[in-house]
């Protein structure tokens, strides 16, 4: 429960952090707002104490890939804190908020030109990646944040490194394509009756059914950025009359 965890943790000191507040759980970790004694602002990503033992080659391969990355929408990871129980990565604060709050507490209807912007920045961002051999794995709605229309991606935990032996690249795009599913139904107005699959609900036209179902797998999956990059394009580009 976050609030005890909150009650725990805030106002204590963590080696040069001090922490205000939790702003999240996952499976392995709570992370919190903290500042520094010079009052920048990082998040502080602590592990749980539990999920550390079975975890260590996941969490390595996190901080592996976050040292590997220099791109303006991914955090930087800036240290580490180990004391006692307290193991944590001291993470880059990125602006703006989480897609899943925008959807379902702001109750944000994203505009077709949003959207268009929104999955190019994405995609811009997953060919950085692939490029550096690394898969995000977990491209969903709360790891996503928005800032006036400057896309970021956090939480690498279930990041690892890609295999085009196995195609396990793919991964991402399944995410990508459930991500912009979300996003298309932001704005969606359903008509009355039985609720359709999204491929014959929605106001799409053939290419575009054609490109998401690829991103599915429900059609030959892509199996590089670069084909999804150029059919997105073709696609769902500002001269098209649907989305």
């Amino acid at each position: 429960m976050l609030w005890l965890h909150h009650i725990k943790h805030s106002g204590r000191k963590y080696g040069d952090y001090v922490i205000e507040k939790d702003v999240g759980e996952g499976r392995y970790g709570i992370c919190f707002l903290a500042h520094s004694n010079c009052g920048a602002r990082v998040i502080i990503k602590r592990f749980k104490p539990a999920s550390i033992k079975g975890n260590k080659e996941r969490i390595a391969m996190e901080a592996v890939a976050l040292s590997q990355i220099s791109h303006i929408a991914v955090p930087k990871l800036l240290g580490v804190v180990h004391e006692k129980d307290f193991y944590g990565f001291v993470l880059e604060k990125k602006p703006g908020d989480t897609v899943e709050s925008l959807l379902f507490k702001q109750k944000h209807r994203f505009t077709h030109s949003e959207i268009f912007k929104i999955i190019s920045q994405l995609i811009d961002i997953i060919s950085y990646l692939h490029n550096k051999g690394i898969i995000h794995g977990d491209i969903r709605l709360p790891n996503v944040l928005i800032d006036n229309g400057v896309v970021y991606l956090i939480d690498f935990g279930l990041s690892r490194r890609g295999d085009f032996v196995r195609c396990t690249y793919g991964i991402d795009f399944s995410y990508l394509g459930d991500f912009f599913l979300y996003l298309l139904y932001s704005s969606h107005k359903p008509k009355k009756g039985k609720r359709l699959a999204w491929y014959n609900e929605l106001d799409l036209s053939p290419e575009q059914k054609m490109f998401l179902k690829k991103l599915l797998r429900l059609e030959e999956p892509y199996i590089c950025i670069e084909e999804v990059k150029n059919d997105f394009i073709q696609s769902f580009g500002y001269n098209k009359s649907h989305i």
